[in-house]
């Protein structure tokens, strides 16, 4: 049986965590992944101040991103980190795992 991990790790200059939830499908992992995008690029996190207005990343982030694929299911992440304050880092992504 296979599931699918939503990983979310998360840090700042005084604090980090890391959220991981448990999927039965890889499309509800991919709707719950892009969700987790969308509220990170809220007002709520600094993520928000890495994104211009036509939703393209801004001087003084590293970002890279491999996005889902319904077809294979295959890894997929979304990374973000401040270059000039490197505690400011996002990364979630999608990773399936086969329960034995």
């Amino acid at each position: 049986m296979k599931v699918f991990l939503v990983i979310f790790e998360w840090s700042t200059e005084d604090d980090s965590d890391v959220d991981i939830e448990a999927f039965a499908s890889y499309e509800k992992a991919t709707i719950r992944f892009n969700e987790r995008i969308r509220e990170e690029k809220t007002c709520l996190s600094w993520v928000h101040e890495a994104f211009g207005e036509n939703d393209e990343i801004l001087d003084g982030y590293d970002f890279d991103e491999c996005q889902p694929d319904m077809r294979l299911e295959t890894y997929a992440y979304w990374d973000i980190t401040n270059k000039y304050n490197w505690q400011m880092h996002d990364y979630i992504a999608i990773v399936q795992l086969e329960v034995k």
